[in-house]
Formats: C-alpha cells, sequence, structure tokens
C-alpha cells in the first residue's frame, strides 16, 4: 500500500502518470493543484477499484472551492499527517 500525492493540475502528463501506477489499496490524496481532479468528473475514469482517494480542503478552499465541489472526500492537514505517518510508501 502506497500514500500517493497528485499536486499537478489534470492538463500535467506526470499527474495522469501517477493515477496509472495506483494499485488496489493504495491511498490518493490531491494537494496543490492536484485539487483540479476533484472538481472534475473525468477523474473517475483513472480511479482503479480499491483506491482511496482524498482531496486536501486546505487547497481546495485556497483554489476558491468549497468542500462540497469535491467528488472525493476532503481531509485537512492533520488528515494528511495521519496518512503519512500510516504508510511506509509515499510516492509524490
Amino acid at each position: 500500500m502506497a500514500l500517493i500525492v497528485i499536486k499537478k493540475s489534470p492538463v500535467e502528463n506526470i499527474s495522469k502518470r501517477m493515477w496509472e501506477i495506483t494499485k488496489p489499496g493504495d491511498i490518493v490524496i490531491l494537494v496543490q493543484d492536484g485539487i483540479f481532479w476533484a472538481i472534475n468528473e473525468k477523474s473517475k475514469e483513472y480511479l482503479k477499484d480499491g483506491v482511496s482517494v482524498y482531496t486536501l480542503k486546505e487547497d481546495l478552499e485556497a483554489r476558491g472551492y468549497r468542500e462540497e465541489d469535491s467528488i472525493y472526500g476532503c481531509i485537512d492537514y492533520n488528515g494528511w499527517v495521519e496518512l503519512i505517518e500510516k504508510n511506509e510508501l509515499i510516492i509524490s
């Protein structure tokens, strides 16, 4: 199981590649411009079964969106720290 941090927008090829490397049991967190995946239904095309996805609430709000705008669950900085502590492998 890995924590995969996507921080680039959907137009960046590297962010698409990050989705492609996910495996069942992995956790994806959308941060910085990666939050634009959270407001884009197309992101579900990249989502594999068994992968959990979260959006960093503070980055979502910093870009003018609300928690309700995210198609994935939101976590705050404390939640992100908890994910880091629980996962030995972090890919960013």
